[in-house]
Formats: C-alpha cells, structure tokens, sequence
C-alpha cells in the first residue's frame, strides 16, 4: 500500500474518487489500530472480489495505452481542436479516462491491503485468546 495515498484527481473523470480515497485512508488507520473487526470468510470473498477487479482494472490501463494517439479530423483548425480534446479527455493527466483508471487500481490495491491487515489482526487476535483459554484451562486441569 502507499504510503500517504492521497491521488489528485481531475475534477472532470475523477471527482467521485476523492472522497473514496479519504475513507480508504481512514479505515486503513482503523485497521493499523486494531479497531477494524471483519469476518475471515467475509474477507476471503472480499479479496477475490479485488482480485477479479484489479485485474479488469489492470486490463483497462493497460489497453488505455493505445488511447495516446492523435486523431485525424482533418489538417484544419476544427479538426485539430477536436483531436486535442478527445486525447485530454482519454490520456490527459487533469482527468483523462486513462489516468483516473490508473489512481483507481491504486485504489484498489489500497483496499486489498486494509482487509489483508483486518484480517490478520483478527486471526492474530483469535489465535492469541486460544492460546489463552488453553493456558487458563491447563492452570484448571494442574490445579495451579
């Protein structure tokens, strides 16, 4: 995961993104501390959700490469204009398509890592108050 993710995202394909890379972040606090409970099976589903959308996500990117390339509406002002904006709108670093897929995977992965923490941290917890149980009960059966 990335340290102090904080992606800026164009206003135009961004914007919706924002506001989920903050909770993402605050939650990633919650499960750094402890204060994140999930189901371990809930969690595997989780993951394997992730992994088929990083995947598509991925897949996205990387066939956005081919989205950067001029586009020939003719050798006059309109047409150059107008190939000028498409490619902003689909590799343009201030909201383009490909960009925003890319800060979206990060996303992603971000996500990954926060049920990844959560749900060691409650396996480490669980296995910890087994232990202790079968500590306690040894004391019991030894008459400590």
């Amino acid at each position: 995961m990335t340290e102090g993710f904080s992606p800026a995202f164009g206003a135009a394909a961004g914007g919706a993104l924002v506001p989920v890379a903050g909770k993402v972040e605050e939650v990633r606090d919650q499960a750094a501390t402890g204060g994140l409970r999930i189901d371990l099976t809930a969690a595997e589903t989780m993951l394997r959700q992730l992994a088929d959308l990083r995947r598509r996500a991925a897949d996205l990117v990387k066939d956005g490469a081919s989205l950067d390339t001029p586009l020939r509406f003719g050798d006059n002002w309109v047409g150059r204009i107008m190939s000028q904006r498409l490619r902003a709108v689909a590799v343009g670093e201030d909201g383009g398509v490909t960009p925003v897929l890319g800060r979206f995977h990060e996303l992603l992965d971000a996500v990954e890592s926060i049920i990844r923490l959560a749900a060691a941290r409650y396996q480490t917890t669980d296995q910890q108050a087994t232990d202790e149980l079968h500590r306690a009960s040894g004391r019991l059966d030894t008459g400590e």
